[in-house]
């Protein structure tokens, strides 16, 4: 890969990262099949490269770069996209962007953990500690509230009322449907997407198990004042490269929390 004159990611560069991207994803059981996606900005211009439906689509753990199409931010294709098509939540990417010049990639993803825990009413709680810190983030600053309609979001007027939630978080739940998640790169939403899935994994094992309680006060309290402090990796999604050659190995990584065969 080849990066612009000026230094930004090219448009191929971009086109191989959100592939790439939707693999992990479809690899860690956050999507399954050809729902989901994910998008990025296309530094420049007032467009987005993001993943639609190409005419032979075999789904998001098979993407490719050639389906991954530009859109302008009315949500309308751009130039010669080879025949892919525009997914119906597009104005979840668009209007995001609209609303928020800091984020730079939009990923929308149906985890079955998230989805379990919203059908269910579990809340996703600090009950474990350096397992995962970024998750850990999640449930002691409350950066996941819940969006309460279930609906696909295929209009402006659908998506507007989810986006009021979106102009303060960085990911939100959508009650028995998954979850939207934004991000300064695309490594960073890849990252906080996967710690919100295994949050809500651990969470709703635990509940199975009858419950666990939270961690004590006095650490909460340490964790809080470690999060004003971030790591880079955690600021910048650490971990890509480590997804991308557990990716190419073709296997999960050891450490994923299964809720069964087919939930990754």
């Amino acid at each position: 890969m080849t990066q612009a004159a000026s230094g930004q990611p090219s448009v191929d560069e971009l086109r191989e990262k959100v592939a790439l991207a939707c693999q992990i994803l479809a690899q860690h059981g956050l999507v399954k099949g050809s729902t989901g996606h994910v998008s990025t900005r296309e530094p420049g211009t007032d467009n987005i490269l993001v993943r639609g439906r190409p005419q032979s689509d075999r789904g998001l753990r098979f993407a490719e770069p050639t389906s991954i199409m530009r859109v302008d931010l009315e949500g309308q294709p751009v130039g010669d996209n080879g025949g892919v098509n525009r997914v119906s939540e597009i104005y979840l990417h668009t209007d995001l962007y609209k609303y928020r010049p800091d984020v730079n990639a939009v990923i929308h993803a149906h985890p079955p953990g998230v989805l379990l825990c919203t059908m269910n009413r579990v809340e996703l709680r600090p009950i474990f500690s350096g397992y995962e810190p970024g998750a850990m983030r999640i449930a002691l600053n409350n950066e996941a509230p819940i969006y309460d309609r279930s609906i696909t979001l295929q209009t402006p007027e659908e998506t507007g009322p989810f986006l009021d939630l979106m102009a303060h978080h960085n990911m939100v739940m959508m009650r028995g449907h998954g979850i939207v998640v934004a991000g300064r790169t695309v490594e960073q939403a890849v990252s906080r997407a996967l710690a919100l899935e295994n949050l809500a994994r651990i969470n709703w094992l635990a509940h199975l198990g009858g419950g666990a309680p939270d961690i004590s006060d006095e650490d909460k309290a340490e964790w809080r004042r470690r999060s004003r402090n971030p790591s880079r990796a955690d600021r910048e999604g650490g971990g890509w490269t480590g997804l991308v050659a557990i990716l190419e190995h073709g296997a999960l990584r050891a450490d994923s929390i299964s809720l069964g065969a087919n939930f990754g």
